[in-house]
C-alpha cells in the first residue's frame, strides 16, 4: 500500500479537555491517485493534512498509524519528520502569501528549500532546478530575482506549488489551493495541477469546500462530517449514487442552474460541537431519516456497491 492512515486520531487539547478534530479516520491512496477531501468548515478536513506532517500545535494528541511506503510517521520524532516533509510529503497551503516570506527573494526561498534537503547542493545546481520548476508553472525563470510581493495572487500560488514540487515528493496536500483566487486563475491553477500530477507522478490530497473542483479531479472523493468519514466513494458514484444522507444533502444545496428549480436549498443546523460530540451518529441531529439507534450508538462502516458509508440506514446490507 502506497499510502495508509489507519484509525487516526487528532486531538486539540484545550482548558476545556480535548477537541476531536480527526476521529478514528481510515483512508488508503493508490500511487498517482487523487483522493477528494470535501465537507463543511471544522469538519476536520485541513487538521487531517496537517496532521499527516505533524505541523499542528506541539500539545495535538495523535493516535492510530500513517504510513508512506510502509514507513510510519505518527511516532517519529521531529528530526525525522523534516526530512518527510517536503522531500516525501509536500504541502500546498490556502493562503501563499502568508506562506511565502516577503522578504526573502523566491530564489532565496527554493535555495533553503533545497539546502534543507539536500546540504550538498551549490547555489549554482539550485538556480537550475528553480528555473525549470518555474517554468513548469508557467513563471519566466528570470523573476525568480523579486520578491513574493510583486507577484499576483495567481502566480503567488503558482510559486508555491513551484516550491513543492522542486523537491519531487510523491504526495501532495492541496490544502484549498484556490481559496483566495478569481474563478478564471482557479481553473487556471487546477489544470495546472492535475498536469503535474501526471507528469511527476504523484499522489495527492485535495482538501476544499467546493464540490465542483474536485468532480473532474478527484479518483476517490472522502466526504467528512464531524470529524469522521461518512462516505468514500469514486468520484462517479458519489455524485450520480450519493448514499449518505449529508452528502445528498451536501450535492443538493449546490447552487442550480435549472431555470424550473431555482430554490436555494440548505442544510438545517450547525455541526456538531467536536469538544462534546454526540454519543451516536454526528449527523443526527441534521438528518432526516434518523433512527431511534442514531441516537445511542456510532454507526458502523457499511460497503454498499463499492462506496462506504458510515450510517445505520445501510446496517442490514451489511448484515
Amino acid at each position: 500500500m502506497f499510502f495508509e492512515a489507519k484509525n487516526l486520531k487528532i486531538y486539540y487539547k484545550t482548558k476545556k479537555g480535548f477537541v476531536k478534530a480527526v476521529d478514528n479516520i481510515s483512508l488508503n491512496i493508490e500511487k498517482g491517485q487523487t483522493v477528494g477531501l470535501v465537507g463543511e468548515s471544522g469538519c476536520g478536513k485541513s487538521t487531517f493534512g496537517q496532521g499527516l506532517l505533524k505541523i499542528l500545535p506541539p500539545t495535538t494528541y495523535y493516535d492510530g498509524s500513517v504510513k508512506i511506503e510502509n514507513q510510519e510517521l505518527i511516532n517519529l520524532t521531529e528530526d525525522k519528520m523534516r526530512k518527510i516533509r517536503g522531500k516525501k510529503i509536500g504541502m500546498i497551503f490556502q493562503d501563499p502569501m502568508t506562506s511565502l516570506n516577503p522578504v526573502m527573494k523566491i530564489e532565496k526561498l527554493f535555495y533553503e528549500t533545497l539546502k534543507t534537503h539536500e546540504p550538498e547542493i551549490t547555489k549554482e545546481e539550485a538556480r537550475k532546478r528553480t528555473a525549470k520548476v518555474l517554468e513548469k508553472v508557467g513563471i519566466e525563470p528570470e523573476r525568480m530575482k523579486e520578491y513574493s510581493f510583486q507577484f499576483s495572487g495567481g502566480m503567488r500560488q503558482r510559486v508555491m506549488i513551484a516550491l513543492t514540487l522542486v523537491l519531487n515528493p510523491i504526495l501532495v496536500i492541496a490544502d484549498e489551493p484556490t481559496t483566495s483566487l478569481d474563478v478564471i486563475v482557479q481553473a487556471q491553477i487546477m489544470k495546472l495541477l492535475n498536469e503535474l500530477r501526471k507528469e511527476y507522478d504523484m499522489s495527492m490530497i485535495l482538501i476544499t469546500h467546493d464540490l465542483g473542483v474536485v468532480a473532474e479531479m478527484a479518483d476517490k472523493i472522502c466526504v467528512m462530517y464531524g470529524g469522521h468519514i461518512v462516505e468514500e466513494a469514486k468520484s462517479e458514484d458519489l455524485y450520480y449514487k450519493p448514499k449518505h444522507p449529508y452528502t445528498k444533502l451536501l450535492l443538493q444545496s449546490i447552487p442550480n442552474t435549472n431555470i424550473n428549480d431555482l430554490d436555494l436549498k440548505y442544510i438545517y443546523g450547525s455541526p456538531p460541537d467536536l469538544s462534546n460530540p454526540p454519543i451516536g451518529c454526528r449527523f443526527v441531529d441534521r438528518c432526516p431519516y434518523k433512527k431511534e439507534i442514531c441516537k445511542l450508538k456510532e454507526p458502523p462502516v457499511v460497503e454498499v456497491d463499492e462506496s462506504k458509508v458510515k450510517c445505520w440506514l445501510y446496517s442490514e446490507v451489511k448484515q
